[in-house]
Parts: C-alpha cells; sequence; structure tokens
C-alpha cells in the first residue's frame, strides 16, 4: 500500500483530521526528515496496530477495528467481565498483526504487575474476535509490547517502574510452539535508553524493515532504536525525533512501500508517520 495526499474530505470526527505534507511526498522516495503523512482522529489511549487495509486502536479493555484510510470504525471489542474468558482483562498495552491474527500484550499492572498474557483476536475481514489467552510465566514485570521478527522470533517487554528500578525492565526473545511462547533469551535495555524514561519504563516496541527495534517510552515524541549484535547484546543505535506520535504502542506498517511507524497521541489521535532515510 502507498502513501499520498488523496485522503477523503474529513466529514465526521472518525474520519481524517488532516494530512500533513512537507514537500512532495513520492512513493518511490524517501523523505528527508520525518514527515508525519496521516492523523486520524481515532481515539485510543495504549496504542496501534496495523494491517494491510485496517488500523487497530487498543485501549485499556478495548479495541476498534478502522478502516486505514477514512477511520471509519468497522468493528469494535470490548471485553465482557461477565464471560469467564474475558474477566481478567484489565491493562491491554499494545498489539502486532501477524499473520491473520491481532496479537496483543497485557498485564493486570497496577492490582498485579507480573500478571501478564498475551491476547489473540482473530480480525479476518472486517470481524473483530477475542479467541485465545496465552498466560506468561509471572516473573518479569508487567508485558507491555509484543511483536515478531521476520526471521520468526517473537519478542516481548516487561516493564518495571520507577527511577530506580526501571533498569530492570526486560526485553525477551521467544520460540513459538504448540501455541506456547517458550523463552530462548533476556535483554537488558542499554543506559542511554533508560536514562529517557524517567520514572516510567518502556512502552512500546515494533521492528522495522532495517532489521532494527524501534522503542518508545510514556509519552516522547521519539523513538530509540536498538541493535542485538553478534554477542547477544542490545545496543542503542540512535533516536528518531519529531516522530508525530508520543510515547505508547507503536507499529510499523509492513504493507507500506515506504517506511511508515504508527503510533497514537493519547485519548486523541492516531498517526502514521513516514521516517527519513539516513543511516
Amino acid at each position: 500500500m502507498m502513501y499520498s495526499n488523496n485522503y477523503p474530505r474529513a466529514s465526521s470526527a472518525r474520519q481524517v483530521l488532516a494530512s500533513v505534507c512537507l514537500g512532495v511526498l513520492l512513493a518511490s522516495k524517501l523523505t528527508a526528515q520525518n514527515t508525519v503523512i496521516t492523523e486520524l482522529a481515532i481515539k485510543a489511549n495504549q496504542g496501534v496496530a496495523v494491517d494491510e487495509g485496517y488500523i487497530y486502536a487498543i485501549s485499556n479493555t478495548s479495541i476498534e477495528k478502522c478502516d486505514k484510510q477514512s477511520g471509519e470504525v468497522v468493528a469494535a471489542w470490548q471485553a465482557d467481565k461477565k464471560i469467564a474468558a474475558e474477566k481478567h482483562f484489565k491493562h491491554l498495552n499494545s498489539g502486532a498483526v501477524i499473520v491473520g491474527k491481532l496479537y496483543c500484550a497485557h498485564s493486570r499492572f497496577p492490582v498485579a504487575i507480573n500478571d501478564c498474557s498475551v491476547e489473540i483476536f482473530d480480525i479476518k475481514g472486517e470481524t473483530l474476535k477475542h479467541v485465545e489467552t496465552i498466560p506468561m510465566p509471572a516473573k518479569h514485570g508487567s508485558l507491555t509490547w509484543i511483536d515478531r521478527r521476520d526471521d520468526g522470533t517473537w519478542w516481548m517487554c516487561y516493564a518495571v517502574y520507577g527511577k530506580k528500578n526501571n533498569s530492570k525492565t526486560k526485553l525477551i526473545q521467544y520460540s513459538y510452539q504448540d501455541g506456547k511462547f517458550i523463552e530462548q533469551a533476556s535483554y537488558n535495555f542499554p543506559a542511554e535508553v533508560v536514562s529517557k524514561w524517567g520514572s516510567a519504563s518502556c512502552s512500546g516496541g515494533s521492528w522495522g524493515p532495517d532489521a532494527l527495534l524501534y522503542t518508545t517510552g510514556h509519552d516522547h515524541t521519539q523513538a530509540h532504536v536498538l541493535h542485538v549484535d553478534a554477542e547477544g547484546k542490545l545496543n542503542y543505535r540512535k533516536t528518531e525525533k519529531n516522530t508525530g506520535f508520543y510515547g505508547q504502542g507503536i507499529a510499523w506498517d509492513r504493507f507500506a512501500k515506504t517506511p511508515v511507524l504508527w503510533g497514537i497521541v493519547k485519548n486523541r489521535k492516531v498517526s502514521a508517520t513516514q521516517l527519513a532515510a539516513r543511516n
């Protein structure tokens, strides 16, 4: 899918607020600076996921599936606490669309900070239906994001909060076999990144088309870019500023022909930013 300035005129609060273009954007070229190319009036307080035709606005116990161009809601899900399979929902954090399913990171923070699960949703067509819960071991912290790298490995982040403790935040690598996540490796975040979190932690993460890991804190308009080296160490590479979103859950658009990263401005809008060409 390609982005352009040819978006429909806004006729409701659910349609496009603005398409911001700094210079001429050509689908075959990368911009010289980070450029917000889409802003949609969709409220979400935790994060966003994206596939070819839709975006998924994620809040604590609800998700809206919206048309990627207009922002129109085509399906919505709300945790039903009267149903045994959904009564545990407390704090959805972010999500990633993997092979036709939406995988969401969930914790019961702050009432039970280590009580975490991966929540799976059927998203075929215009469907949005919760289908499975995978409980995670209660030992690392609060699960804030999940993603799968293009090599098939799965990655999850467990946040620990507070300036004195957030250096204990863990990035865990998993394999996924027979419906279970099996821990393979554990990483500490670089000090350069931890120092930017304040008393918060890592709220979002998504593997980019450049094989680098893009991560966010709680509320800053920037993404910290990381790399796992041959020795298995998680290293700081660079910081992307002026991203158009403020922390929380993010998602690379793996259907776009240029590097497009989606994020949210909490409880206000969802935005897509075309990242600049740089090393």
